[in-house]
């Protein structure tokens, strides 16, 4: 049933894994809380183009329609 949320979720800490890897081993106790930090900051990445990008996208508007 929530099988749409589980992807995007899957694919937010399959990235924070990948850039956790690169700081501690994955059998590290702490692997799991750097996983979750860096699929946070992923996540806050991703939000921030999309803000960015429909507010360029309207002041793009904007511009050509004067």
């Amino acid at each position: 049933m929530a099988d749409w949320i589980t992807w995007p979720a899957q694919l937010v800490l399959s990235a924070g894994g990948i850039v956790a890897s690169w700081f501690v081993s994955k059998d590290s106790l702490s692997f799991v809380a750097l996983q979750m930090g860096f699929a946070l900051l992923v996540l806050a990445a991703v939000v921030s183009l999309f803000a960015f990008f429909a507010t360029a996208d309207r002041a793009m508007a904007l511009a050509s329609a004067s």
